[in-house]
């Protein structure tokens, strides 16, 4: 295995906060690293220092000799007047494209605004060249586009997007085209952050198999562990500052960290015993000291030995077993044994059929899982539970005694102008005091709680929108992507919760993992198809197409009497 990157002992801070300190670890080829952290430890950060758009403060971040680094950041770099495949064919080395992308940075030079500008377009340009001059197209036009076009399907941008500009796509579809585009370079070091964001399972199953298959090094930042588990070999883990390394996947790195925990709280508290042992030793030196002046050395000695000891256990941090993170406790009355049931239901819009009729029935303690492509209607039929839409045909009704609570994916649910304070009062009669108290336990300190909720991080409205499904104390949850901003500590802490949750759960997820813990059925949406699986993801991904059809099929036509004659 090469050595292609080797940092040592870096240091960085942001705003006067350290973000790391001393950090120092090494990736050879083969490597598949997971950078894992809570939100906020810096892993982006981090990236962005090994892929050279950031200085460290201290330490050196060195890569081999001729070493290509490709850096997939939260932001897309893509050329916004570029198609979705132009823009990638030409990283696969399309002489078409290439010399398409020339002519147009040939015009972006005589109206760059300033010099820095100007040395922007020519570096790129250079880098262009260069890549059309050493025959990167050698095999023509049509190979490049057939990959270009692979990897797009393959990433789940849909076709009828591939001829649009890049700058009128949406965030997720420019980030598609970025990471398109990155791994169709083939760097020597691909660092990919968060790029399982906005694909779809089927998506993110392709995303697995590439970088599996990638010939040099991939380092790359998810809060997928199912993800994780089927791409890494190594898990680097970002906490307090540090980066501890752990062989293997995510379910091996959660055994090892435990173990090693355990085995540094029991050595704390073998050299706390000990400080104690040296403390009392130096105690009665000093005392015999004073009355004989022939220990007075050895005291000297006993006590310095004890400074000694009591510095370096001071320098040392204290592990930590169980990490503080969000109080998730749902408790809700018991309502009725059936939850949903659906007679025949259909939707359209127009001549798009998103689910053909269909008969569903969901009932008391049950978690779903309702998976399927992007625009295969999951948001849809939450929409008919909710009341938001009207059906096509057939009928849906909830059980009686039922509350729904809804987690929305893009947050709509919450206020931007109120604060967390008010909407907690708003949802539960309380003091101010048991208000910001209860907030306390999902990681909000005081001045967060009256802060406009519009001026939130991500992280905390998501944070914020699981506290009001407590507060609302339903009994069915309706859960639209909820794992989504948080980091792995509160993903497992939502888990816990959701395992004791006494109530009925319908789930909207892309997390795997998620689904696997938490369901016990899955329901897929097929091209308007309604399928019914008796198990978690695991299940499903082995039994895929093989679910209970729930889909009402229209009977057949009665057979006319000569073809019943014909049968005899």
């Amino acid at each position: 295995m090469t050595l292609l990157v080797q940092a040592a002992n870096v240091r960085h801070a942001h705003g006067g906060n350290q973000i790391f300190r001393d950090v120092s670890f090494e990736v050879k080829t083969g490597d598949r690293v997971a950078l894992i952290g809570a939100n906020g430890a810096g892993k982006s950060t981090l990236f962005r220092i090994m892929a050279g758009r950031l200085k460290p403060d201290a330490g050196t971040v060195t890569c081999a000799r001729n070493t290509v680094v490709g850096f997939l950041g939260q932001e897309s770099e893509v050329e916004p007047g570029l198609t979705a495949r132009r823009a990638t064919a030409a990283a696969g080395g399309d002489p078409i494209a290439l010399e398409a992308r020339l002519r147009e940075l040939e015009g972006a030079m005589g109206s760059a605004p300033d010099d820095d500008a100007l040395a922007a377009v020519l570096d790129e340009y250079g880098a262009v060249l260069a890549r059309l001059e050493a025959g990167a197209g050698a095999a023509g036009g049509a190979g490049h586009e057939a990959r270009a076009a692979e990897t797009l399907a393959g990433l789940g941008l849909p076709e009828a997007r591939w001829e649009t500009p890049v700058g009128r796509l949406s965030g997720g579809e420019k980030k598609l085209v970025g990471l398109a585009r990155l791994l169709l370079e083939g760097p020597d070091l691909l660092l990919l952050d968060e790029p399982d964001n906005h694909l779809d399972a089927a998506a993110k199953g392709w995303l697995e198999r590439f970088v599996k298959e990638h010939r040099g090094a991939v380092a790359l930042i998810s809060h997928d562990r199912w993800f994780i588990d089927r791409a890494a070999n190594r898990i680097f883990e970002l906490e307090d500052g540090q980066i501890e390394a752990y062989p293997g996947a995510y379910g091996a790195y959660l055994d090892q960290k435990r173990a090693r925990l355990e085995r540094r709280a029991q050595l704390r508290d073998l050299q706390e015993r000990e400080l104690k042992k040296l403390k009392a030793s130096a105690e009665q030196l000093t005392q015999w000291a004073r009355q004989n002046p022939k220990f007075a050395p050895r005291a000297e000695n006993q006590r310095r030995k004890l400074a000694e000891e009591r510095a370096r256990l001071a320098a040392t941090p204290t592990p930590i077993l169980d990490r503080r993170t969000i109080d998730v406790d749902f408790a809700a009355e018991r309502g009725g044994t059936l939850v949903l049931e659906a007679a025949g239901l259909a939707k359209a819009y127009g001549e798009r059929t998103v689910f053909a009729p269909f008969d569903l029935t969901l009932r008391h303690g049950e978690a779903v899982g309702l998976v399927g492509g992007n625009g295969a209607g999951k948001t849809t039929l939450f929409r008919l539970i909710m009341g938001q839409e009207t059906p096509t045909a057939g009928t849906l009704r909830l059980g009686p005694s039922i509350t729904v609570g809804y987690y929305a994916q893009e947050q709509e649910t919450l206020d931007p102008n109120q604060t967390p304070l008010a909407l907690a009062r708003a949802l539960r009669p309380m003091t101010e005091q048991a208000a910001i108290g209860f907030l306390g336990g999902f990681l909000f300190d005081r001045d967060d709680a009256l802060a406009r909720i519009g001026d939130l991080s991500g992280g905390e409205r998501a944070r914020l929108q699981i506290a009001a499904l407590i507060l609302r104390g339903a009994n069915f949850l309706l859960l639209d992507e909820p794992t989504n901003n948080l980091d792995l500590p509160s993903i497992e802490a939502l888990e816990g919760a959701l395992l004791a949750f006494p109530g009925a759960i319908l789930t909207i997820s892309h997390d795997r993992y998620f689904l696997d813990r938490i369901c016990d059925r899955i329901l897929e949406l097929d091209a308007g198809t309604v399928r019914d699986y008796p198990g978690g993801f695991a299940y499903y991904e082995g039994h895929k197409g093989r679910g209970q059809v729930l889909t009402i099929r229209p009977p057949s036509p009665p057979a006319t009497r000569g073809k019943a004659k014909a049968r005899r």
